[in-house]
């Protein structure tokens, strides 16, 4: 019992050194084999030339191919219904002869026979054979009389008529075939014939078609080599869609189109980053210019120590504003800022804004003289954000002692929500590019009121991700009314 076991675990030892070497021989061969596979892979990369040549090459073939076969068998029909026609007319001739059983008739059908490469066989009433033009004497009567009948022989095809001869009331039989060697050698160079001239097509169908395809394709090659070019120094390099009317001509001012996109985008991606450093460089100027006064004689001086904390807590919190709002357009972009609907009661929501207004802003005059009880469906806070962005810019460009109107109103299925002002306005060149990312209309006033030229871009966002839209107007001088439209 127990050299079973060592044998079983000797044996068990010895296969799994043998899987493992095998795994591992298989391991090398792979590892040795794979770059010559991908290589050959590489090698095997088919252009759309070649295959666009290769598909009808095969589709013509394919169709000369059936109608070979087609003309093929229509000529050895043709050619057996010949032999037919000459068989029957050949034995009617001979039944309408009047010296049957005599040397003169059996000389008649064995000159018949040499002539026309037929045999001759006649039979008595009962069916025995008499003579036959080949000195076969075992053939037999084909009964089926007045039908052809064809057969196969050593893969020669063997055509016979049967049909019975009547003369002074005697019966006799005759039996004529003929093999038809010389039609299916016809047959034969025909088929060769059309296979020669098949192969000639499809050869030069390759030729002609390749060339054709690749002067076809020829803008393609053009295409790549121009787009290998273009690159972040070289946005501005465009496909040339002169030429044909085509598909490819489609397909290049679709390309174009793309790249204008990529480039308007990367200038301004390239306004922003530029916009935002240039935003984020003066406050931080200012707090290392006050951080050198303390630094050297603010330290013992009350007045500019107090002047000094004041101004650096100012900077610290704009550049902090800036910074959230720049995060802010990062995660729209990247839509990953996240949107939390609930219900809730507009007229509340606006209220409460005019409330806190009044509260952090004497020297302006809020008013709201319609505010419908609606219920809708958004996010309360972004809702809000949006609202005190609008405010927040009247009151900017709204003289002491301004009035500002917000009013909210439900038309059909859309709630409207009117922010006017009586302030400075915009003007007409301004109005397209109020919602551009750190444009402004009047920077000498921004400077005063610190703004950054981004909640205009964060509120637009709000608005549009609630399937809203805002409608501006403004005069220079008369003020401005924005009109937001929210679906209910």
């Amino acid at each position: 019992m127990e050299i079973i076991k060592i044998f079983f675990k000797i044996l068990w030892k010895t296969l799994s050194l043998y899987f493992m070497i095998v795994q591992k021989f298989a391991s090398v061969l792979f590892s040795i084999i794979s770059p010559a596979l991908n290589k050959i892979n590489r090698r095997l990369r088919f252009s759309i030339s070649f295959k666009i040549t290769a598909v009808y090459a095969f589709i013509l073939s394919i169709i000369l191919l059936i109608l070979s076969i087609l003309l093929s068998a229509a000529f050895q029909s043709f050619l057996t219904n010949g032999a037919e026609v000459d068989l029957t007319r050949t034995l009617t001739i001979l039944k309408q002869a009047s010296f049957v059983d005599s040397e003169d008739f059996y000389k008649a059908i064995k000159q018949e026979s040499q002539e026309d490469n037929t045999n001759f066989s006649l039979f008595d009433k009962n069916k025995k054979l008499l003579y036959s033009t080949d000195g076969d004497k075992h053939r037999e009567l084909n009964n089926n009389m007045d039908s052809i009948n064809i057969e196969t022989s050593s893969n020669i095809r063997i055509i016979t008529l049967s049909s019975e001869m009547q003369k002074d009331n005697y019966a006799h039989y005759i039996q004529a075939s003929k093999k038809l060697t010389s039609e299916q050698t016809y047959n034969q160079v025909f088929t060769i014939i059309l296979l020669i001239l098949d192969t000639t097509i499809v050869l030069i169908t390759i030729l002609v078609g390749n060339k054709s395809s690749k002067k076809i394709l020829l803008p393609i090659d053009t295409m790549t080599k121009t787009v290998k070019h273009i690159s972040i120094q070289a946005l501005d390099t465009r496909l040339d869609v002169s030429g044909s009317q085509d598909e490819l001509k489609d397909l290049a001012e679709t390309f174009n189109e793309m790249i204008d996109r990529i480039q308007h985008s990367y200038e301004q991606q390239n306004q922003f980053v530029s916009d935002a450093s240039h935003e984020l460089r003066t406050p931080i100027s200012v707090i290392q210019g006050y951080a050198n006064l303390l630094d050297r004689w603010g330290k013992n001086d009350k007045d500019v120590l107090e002047e000094s904390i004041f101004a650096i807590k100012i900077e610290a919190e704009n550049m902090k504003d800036l910074v959230e709002k720049l995060l802010f357009l990062a995660r729209a972009d990247k839509n990953t800022q996240k949107i939390e609907k609930s219900d809730f009661h507009l007229n509340e929501l606006i209220y409460e804004v005019i409330k806190e207004t009044k509260l952090i802003n004497s020297t302006h005059t809020i008013l709201s003289k319609v505010n419908d009880e609606v219920l809708i469906s958004a996010d309360r806070k972004l809702i809000k954000q949006a609202l005190r962005i609008f405010i927040d810019n009247s009151i900017k460009y709204t003289p002491v002692n301004g009035i500002i109107k917000l009013n909210s109103y439900k038309i059909s299925k859309i709630m409207c929500i009117d922010i006017q002002d009586n302030g400075i306005g915009i003007s007409s060149e301004d109005l397209p590019h109020i919602f551009d990312r750190f444009y402004r209309a009047d920077k000498s006033r921004t400077k005063e009121t610190g703004g950054t030229g981004l909640g205009l871009s964060i509120a637009k966002w709000i608005i549009y991700m609630h399937k809203g839209s805002i409608e501006v107007e403004s005069k220079l001088n008369c003020g401005t009314k924005i009109i937001i439209k929210l679906p209910i």
